[in-house]
């Protein structure tokens, strides 16, 4: 030290175990923070089953697999979690309120809950083993991974929970979407001598306030801003190149193809050709699954595999898609107008808020299958200067929230608090 200096006392790293149990929507949510993490200087791992490992090791990140994959698509095949993916629209609103749904569609949330209990069976014991050798400060879990809490639980440390964006912190392992548990919950934690908790200490959301529901069991928001991670992939020179048509995205994001595996590619192709035909530059980007299903290129269009949307979509003066939170906060990201063709609930949730908001467009499920519908809504988004003002906005609400780098300080003082 040279004289006059001020010596510097160095904290221990804090530990934080990241936990989720889908890729590639749920995961790629909680990567910002987790690199904020490691670029503070603190020690993560990111535990997950053992599908996820190749996503977490394109993202950078230590991967520890933990517990099988369970049969997610056989469970889903349930006849009363086939209703969750039926057309049709439920009640506008109603993860807020859940009291508008009639009791088939609350048999729907409770088939929903027991899916995620089998998951979260599936991942606790390996989760817990891993936990109590690693001995982590504080876990950081996706808002349907139980195991991550039960695991913090056992060691008595702080748990937060991590939305992934939608308007609101779903709480499927409570009755209504409210404070009391279904069986299936402290179930986790008995089987496990583990002391039942309610839920984590309190929720980071992604989701901008602009776009956001109130809980029907209000807990602590965090509010984060959104920074998109779409998993890697190259960036062609024409996507930044000059255009002289505007440009259209046409994608059902990286999760899509596991919302209707057999369908949307050719909805996709469908769209994309309708678009194409009136004359805008129109780019159809879908994954790897998709292209593999994907019979013929629509003609005039350009398809584009693997393409992160977070490059693409500053680019577009327009976005159609199925209304995950990934691609919908990408483009709120981007200030991008946004048509939503909703595929299940969720979905069509994110697309009503954006369409009071005036961000974007909501097209029901009858009359996805319309080009001209589809067409028209396109152009509605183009021609009056109301949406991408409005899409503007909402860029601008997003990118006020604190940067997941500033949002590291919540969890180093929760590890100090211990």
């Amino acid at each position: 030290m040279t004289a006059g200096s001020t010596a510097t006392t160095w904290a221990d790293p804090v530990r934080v175990l990241f936990a989720t149990w889908a890729e590639p929507g749920h995961l790629y949510s909680l990567v910002p923070l987790a690199w904020a993490c490691r670029a503070a200087g603190h020690e993560v791992r990111l535990a997950a089953p053992p599908s996820c490992m190749a996503s977490a090791a394109r993202a950078g990140l230590a991967g520890v697999p933990v517990g099988r994959d369970v049969a997610v698509e056989q469970i889903r095949n349930r006849a009363d979690l086939a209703a969750w993916r039926r057309p049709g629209r439920w009640p506008e609103g109603w993860a807020s309120r859940p009291g508008l749904l009639d009791e088939g569609r609350r048999a729907v949330l409770r088939a929903l809950a027991d899916k995620q209990f089998a998951v979260a069976d599936a991942m606790a014991g390996d989760l817990l083993a891993f936990a109590r050798r690693w001995r982590p400060d504080v876990v950081v879990h996706d808002a349907l991974c139980f195991a991550g809490t039960v695991a913090a639980a056992a060691l008595g440390v702080p748990a937060y929970g991590h939305g992934w964006g939608t308007a609101t912190v779903m709480r499927v392992e409570h009755h209504e979407l409210g404070a009391r548990p279904l069986p299936g919950y402290p179930r986790l934690f008995e089987r496990h001598g583990v002391p039942p908790r309610s839920g984590p200490t309190a929720w980071f959301d992604p989701c901008p306030p602009a776009l956001r529901l109130p809980d029907p069991a209000p807990r602590p928001r965090i509010g984060v801003r959104y920074v998109p991670y779409n998993g890697p992939g190259d960036v062609p020179r024409w996507v930044v190149e000059e255009r002289a048509r505007p440009r259209v995205c046409v994608t059902a994001g990286v999760s899509g193809q596991k919302v209707r595996p057999g369908a949307l590619p050719p909805l996709l192709a469908h769209t994309a050709r309708a678009l194409a035909g009136r004359g805008l530059d129109v780019v159809l980007a879908i994954g790897a699954d998709q292209a593999r299903t994907l019979s013929a290129a629509p003609e005039k269009a350009r398809v584009a595999v693997g393409l992160p949307m977070s490059e693409l979509l500053p680019t577009c003066a327009a976005v159609v898609h199925h209304g995950g939170s990934g691609t919908g906060l990408t483009a709120a990201a981007a200030g991008t107008p946004q048509l939503v063709l909703p595929q299940i609930p969720v979905t069509a949730e994110i697309g009503e808020r954006l369409h009071h908001q005036g961000a974007g467009l909501l097209l029901p499920p009858t009359l996805q299958d319309d080009p001209a519908a589809v067409g028209e809504a396109v152009e509605a988004l183009l021609d009056d200067p109301r949406h991408a003002d409005a899409a503007a906005r909402l860029r601008t609400d997003l990118l006020r929230m604190p940067s997941p780098a500033e949002r590291v300080a919540v969890l180093e003082q929760a590890a100090a608090r211990r």
